[in-house]
Parts: C-alpha cells; structure tokens; sequence
C-alpha cells in the first residue's frame, strides 16, 4: 500500500482511495508501461495517479457515482504518463516515439493505445442527439476530448490543468476549440433538431 494513502486521515476517504488503489493498479500500471516502457516509471505514474485521486477526491467520488469512474482514472492516467514520457524526452535530449521494434517482423510497429471514450451520459437531451454528440467527441483529438471528459465531471480548469500537466490557460483554449471543434463537425445541428 502507497505511503500517502496510510497519511490520509479521514476513514472514508483512505478506504476509498484504497479501493480505488486495489482495483485499478494492474490496469494503471498497463497503461503506465504502454507509454513509458520501464517498469520504474509506470510504478511512478500509478503512484501520480493515485495521488492526483487524493487531491480531487470528491471529484472522484461524484464521478463513480455517476459510473464514470473506470473512464476518468484512466484519462487521469494516461495523462500522468503522457507528463512522464514528456520530461523523460527533456531530459534525455532525444525524441522517443511511441514505438517498439518487432524482432520478429524486423520492423518499427506503433503501440496500440486502447481508445479512451468520452462520456455524455449528463446531457438531457434525446437518446438520437446523445449518441450523435457521443460520436462527434469521439472524433475530437485526445487533448480535446479529455478536456470536455474532465469538464463535463465538474473539474475545474485549474483542476485540469494540474491532471494534464499544462496551464490553466492551455486548458481553457482546448476546451474553447474543442467545443469549437464540435460545432463545426455538425453539433450546431443539435440545436436545430432541439427546436422542433
């Protein structure tokens, strides 16, 4: 068990983080090493990660109450080792891809990330414009679409700002073109549809 989760002092929340801890530490761990590549910095990302869920613990509570839970941590993680993979790359001075060798093939192949969906499960609209805006999201680049994730949880953009290791401002201007972004994909036709 992680040291700063024996430090936290009230009850309900070290058993939350507990539980958070135990459930999801294999799979942070997975997604640490898809990006990183050393079994010392992946533990050091689940280690990032699980101390960002302490500093935005309602946060995390509300969102596994809205079954969001499995989504968020693993945004919040994939973004803990994206920081990772950035100072490692300052600091060894050369750029290292996303890539590993295949011996077998003898060729360079990109890993596979899994896709991380947005949800849009809070928006009081009809299941048709749901499942249009979900797709619409989905089609936004990642930098984007977690923003609007983290946004539509109620993280603030000081908040985000820390989780995705970039200025409040940076967080600000994504959220504004992603919402941007989705207008002119065709989210202006929710409006309209709306109306009727």
């Amino acid at each position: 068990m992680l040291p700063i989760i024996l430090n936290i002092l009230n009850d309900d929340e070290r058993a939350f983080v507990e539980t958070i801890y135990v459930k999801y530490e294999k799979q942070l761990y997975i997604i640490s090493m898809k990006y990183l590549q050393d079994h010392r910095d992946a533990q050091d990302c689940v280690h990032d990660t699980i101390a960002l869920v302490i500093d935005s613990i309602e946060k995390f509570k509300t969102a596994q109450d809205m079954g969001y839970i499995d989504r968020l941590i693993t945004v919040v993680c994939r973004n803990c080792a994206l920081n990772a993979l950035r100072v490692k790359r300052r600091k060894n001075q050369y750029e290292q891809s996303l890539v590993h060798y295949n011996y077998e093939e003898e060729k360079y192949e990109e890993i596979e990330l899994p896709d991380y969906e947005s949800s849009v499960d809070k928006i009081y609209v009809s299941q048709q414009n749901c499942e249009y805006l979900h797709e619409l999201i989905n089609r936004l680049d990642d930098k984007y679409r977690d923003v609007v994730l983290l946004k539509s949880l109620g993280f603030d953009y000081k908040a985000i700002a820390k989780m995705m290791n970039i200025s409040e401002e940076l967080a600000r201007q994504r959220y504004a073109r992603a919402k941007k972004q989705l207008w002119e994909m065709g989210g202006n036709n929710l409006y309209a549809e709306s109306s009727r």
